[in-house]
């Protein structure tokens, strides 16, 4: 019977040997499978063999439950894969062929089929369709979409037949970007991922050597039997494995990471989720975050003499080339019903304005202070609003004021945030004193700085990070704050799922254009959080207690067992919680 017990053993322990002596060849001698290994040697040392037995069957139990565990979590990630086909319907003479992704590139025109995803971003040139863009946003309302449409790769189509000209090769596609950021999320650890890490190599000599002093010191002390105190110390051994904080704690950040993804929230990191979680205080950009962005022309105020037809072919020429929202506004009112002449020339001065030369002119556009460093004579006073002054040569032309909606949604954000621990929400924008203080008096927001370029902003926000212990988050919608936003200790962009800039430059996108997926983002990042902890203290309590009975003698190698992987178990299901959130 001796032999049945040693074959069990062997069949069910090799693999925690291998790895316990490939990894002491290594130098990395003190992990749980050194633990696992001289705990059952010693077991069969004193004739436990049905303990010995145990020790492993029951840890390869416990391993096999985690490996599942993983799986399901990996897998809720990797069900973005499905985003992406691999055989697409080139469109070429008005028939098509399935040919492989990776041979389509920019400028091949492609099919999709109601019920299929669409493989690459790019632009409709012909039919109309509902598309379910909930894969990557977690917007559950369809979106319509015709002729001139932009769509990207990973939406379902859904009801007609579109004819697309793809603007991104498979490598450079939005859904492409997305699995890289994830996959490259799930390798950066938090702060408390490495507090385990380095607590682990700590833990684990320190247990070894009060097992030895157990095994070896106690019977000195006591004048016991030598063999009573050595299975204590086996039993010791066997509860200290650290494997419920080794593998709950990036699990629970890998779960939180994938959860997150499904809601259309992309974390670069576990770093920054546990940043976020830490943050409270929040630095807001107004347009385009705080306010819809979406920017329409109120009024046209040209100067004596000049009509208000020569301010919008002035406006439209400087601006016909930018994606700023004040050009978007401009392009959108002017494009169809006014010509004008090719630029020649566009000189962009970042958050100031813009300079450009035609064959017969050339036009300013910008605020009255960039206007006046130009040397542009018989400006009129700057009004209290949203405004850009136009010019031809050094002659004022007049000024377009511009309107824009405060997001219905944040004030009852910035509440509910304030109840999660964000103490302090600060504006920053480069917009008038008056409307900066209108929105942030109706949002209730803490302070707010006016008038600020590019380089200002950047200089507050570093004030205010110098000023704060815990981590500072900004928020912007990415357009014009790559800068900050990459400076940022939280760099959180908003609605750029389409912004290939933004998604590298933010440590946290936002793929919806909603301020509720920020208050997710940070409810996601506060429960992950007590999560971690709740499995550090389950744990270290109930191994500390079981560890106290074994050296006492109150418990055995299969309580210990049982322990050891009844702790694991409960700490990764508490982990997994989060995939269902």
């Amino acid at each position: 019977i001796i032999y049945f017990y040693l074959s069990a053993y062997l069949l069910s322990s090799w693999k925690v040997l291998y790895n316990a002596i490939l990894k002491a060849f290594n130098g990395r001698l003190l992990d749980e499978h050194f633990l696992m290994a001289i705990a059952s040697i010693g077991a069969i040392y004193l004739g436990e063999y049905p303990e010995a037995v145990a020790v492993m069957v029951l840890y390869e139990i416990g391993q096999f439950f985690e490996n599942k565990a993983v799986d399901k979590s990996r897998r809720s990630i990797e069900n973005l894969l499905k985003l992406k086909p691999d055989v697409v319907h080139q469109f070429i003479n008005e028939k098509t062929d399935d040919v492989l992704i990776g041979d389509i590139e920019a400028g091949n025109e492609i099919a999709v089929l109601p019920g299929e995803r669409i493989p690459l971003d790019g632009i409709v040139v012909n039919g109309q369709s509902s598309l379910d863009t909930s894969a990557l946003t977690g917007e559950a309302l369809p979106v319509a979409v015709e002729t001139g449409a932009q769509v990207l790769s990973g939406v379902m189509n859904l009801t007609g037949r579109l004819i697309i000209k793809v603007i991104s090769t498979d490598a450079e596609s939005t859904v492409t970007r997305i699995l890289k950021l994830v996959e490259q999320a799930t390798q950066k650890k938090s702060r408390t991922e490495r507090f385990i890490t380095r607590f682990a190599r700590k833990y684990t000599p320190a247990v070894v050597f009060l097992a030895i002093l157990i095994a070896f010191i106690m019977p000195v002390l006591t004048g016991n039997p030598f063999d009573v105190w050595f299975r204590r110390a086996l039993i010791f051994l066997i509860i200290s494995c650290p494997c419920a904080l080794i593998i709950s704690i990036p699990l629970t950040n890998y779960a939180a990471i994938g959860a997150a993804a499904r809601k259309g929230i992309l974390l670069k990191g576990s770093n920054f989720l546990d940043a976020l979680a830490r943050a409270t205080t929040f630095v807001y950009d107004k347009t385009g975050t705080l306010t819809t962005g979406k920017l329409t022309i109120k009024d046209i105020y040209p100067v004596q003499s000049v009509t208000e037809e020569q301010v919008a072919i002035a406006a439209l020429t400087c601006e016909e080339s930018s994606s700023h929202p004040l050009a978007k506004a401009i392009k959108q009112k002017f494009a169809e019903t006014l010509s004008i002449a090719p630029a020649l020339m566009h000189q962009e001065f970042h958050g100031r304005g813009v300079k450009t030369q035609t064959s017969t002119t050339q036009y300013l556009a910008g605020s009255r202070a960039f206007l006046n460093d130009m040397d542009v004579t018989n400006l009129p006073a700057e009004p209290l609003e949203t405004c850009i002054f136009l010019a031809e040569k050094n002659k004022c032309l007049g000024y377009i004021t511009f309107s824009d909606e405060i997001r219905q949604s944040f004030p009852e954000v910035v509440k509910k945030l304030r109840r999660l621990g964000i103490r302090k929400q600060i504006m920053l924008t480069g917009d008038h004193a008056e409307q900066a203080k209108h929105v942030a008096d109706y949002l209730k927001l803490d302070k707010y700085y006016a008038r600020l370029l590019p380089d200002q902003k950047m200089k507050e926000l570093e004030a205010i990070e110098q000023s704060q212990k815990s981590p500072v988050a900004f928020i912007g919608d990415g357009l014009n704050d790559a800068p900050v936003i990459t400076r940022a200790e939280i760099g959180i962009v908003m609605g750029a799922i389409g912004n290939q800039a933004a998604i590298e430059a933010a440590d946290v996108v936002l793929m919806q254009d909603d301020p509720q997926q920020l208050l997710t983002a940070v409810m996601m990042s506060r429960k992950t959080k007590a999560i971690m902890w709740q499995n550090i203290f389950l744990a270290l309590g109930i191994k500390l207690a079981v560890m106290t009975l074994g050296t006492m003698g109150l418990a055995n190698l299969w309580e210990a067992v049982i322990a050891d992987v009844g702790v694991t178990l409960l700490a990764v299901g508490n982990s997994l919680r989060l995939l269902r959130k």
